[in-house]
């Protein structure tokens, strides 16, 4: 038998240091950026898990995915035009990779105001000290002068944890670079639960792909895949046409080697070329026939996998990008989700003594 690559096989990680003495009924969560068009980094990295997902567990189950909008404006406000379009955009992408509205409570993120009121009533169990720590603030704040930093960005994670407890989530499908920040959220729920003796909130799981797809970029492959550096060409859209596939493949970094061999040290932009077939084939490397490819050749069997794969994907995606059917979603799901959220805070609102 072929050995192929299992991409929807996940571990479970538990917050350990922090309990809770009552069975919450399972619901996942997650969120996602509306970063207009998702490009491959996007799509291996958190949709495809997300469908995967979605197509495995019980039926059920509860599955909530949020289009985070009010994260969009963390590092300063955006136009209104271009929040509103990406956010329309990254809803019809979803959609399109196969997230199904009907089974996935898919809903924009400000349209569930309880949730800035949760992140709120978070902040009084939080220091700054501890979220100035963060690696991520860390990192971006590099992006500003001395005292011109956003609240925004430091207080990120407090509304990225009052997204997953407003609605009582029990496991959060991320990356394994949130890991630090599942952390916190696990903290924040203990802590509440601590201080109103109560077990109100679940301590929710991290769930983490056992085998991740690391895309990166297709023009400086020590990095990863982005849309914030490297240009248009460091990165493959999924409603790029076949055209521009293959250009933006053909002209993806390589080297002058001779026949492709697979060398993370010594040949990175090959062997991360090798990586996107193999993501995009789900087929693992011991499986692929390369050994009498040229570069060249790799580079146009890679952009014929890649079109193939997304070209459904597109045709979808221009179908609703040209309809009222998204808004229908949005409008339809964030009562649902609503609903849910206004429940759950009169709860907690009245264990705080706000009621």
């Amino acid at each position: 038998m072929k050995n192929r690559v299992n991409y929807g096989f996940l571990k479970v990680s538990s917050l350990r240091q922090f309990s809770s003495s009552i069975n919450h009924p399972t619901i996942y969560f997650t969120g996602i950026q509306p970063t207009g068009i998702p490009h491959l980094g996007n799509f291996f990295g958190s949709i495809d898990p997300w469908i995967d997902l979605q197509n495995s567990v019980n039926p059920e189950i509860q599955m909530m995915l949020s289009v985070v909008d009010q994260h969009a404006i963390s590092l300063g406000p955006l136009p209104a035009d271009q929040l509103r379009r990406n956010t329309r955009q990254m809803t019809a992408s979803l959609i399109a990779c196969g997230v199904d509205p009907s089974r996935t409570l898919l809903f924009r993120q400000s349209d569930i105001p309880q949730i800035a009121q949760l992140s709120w009533i978070l902040g009084s169990l939080q220091t700054t000290s501890k979220l100035a720590r963060l690696p991520q603030y860390k990192e971006k704040q590099e992006r500003f002068k001395k005292g011109d930093i956003p609240v925004g960005l430091l207080t990120y994670p407090l509304l990225q944890a009052a997204d997953v407890l407003t609605f009582k989530a029990t496991t959060v499908p991320v990356g394994e670079d949130q890991s630090q920040h599942l952390n916190l959220l696990g903290g924040l729920a203990y802590a509440f639960n601590k201080t109103y003796q109560t077990d109100v909130f679940p301590i929710p799981k991290q769930l983490t792909r056992e085998k991740n797809a690391r895309i990166r970029s297709l023009r400086e492959p020590e990095k990863k895949m982005s849309k914030s550096s490297g240009g248009p060409r460091s990165r493959i859209e999924i409603t790029d046409s076949r055209e521009t596939i293959i250009e933006k493949c053909q002209k993806a970094q390589s080297d002058t080697a001779g026949a492709v061999t697979y060398d993370k040290e010594n040949r990175l932009a090959v062997s991360n070329l090798l990586d996107l077939y193999s993501a995009i084939t789900k087929t693992s490397l011991s499986e692929i026939d390369y050994s009498s490819w040229s570069t060249l050749d790799l580079k146009m069997n890679l952009a014929e996998k890649i079109d193939n794969r997304l070209a459904p994907i597109r045709e979808k995606f221009e179908e609703l990008e040209n309809s009222e059917e998204i808004d229908k979603i949005l409008e339809r799901n964030g009562d649902a989700a609503r609903e849910i959220a206004e429940k759950n805070l009169r709860e907690i609102r009245r264990i705080v003594g706000f009621l």
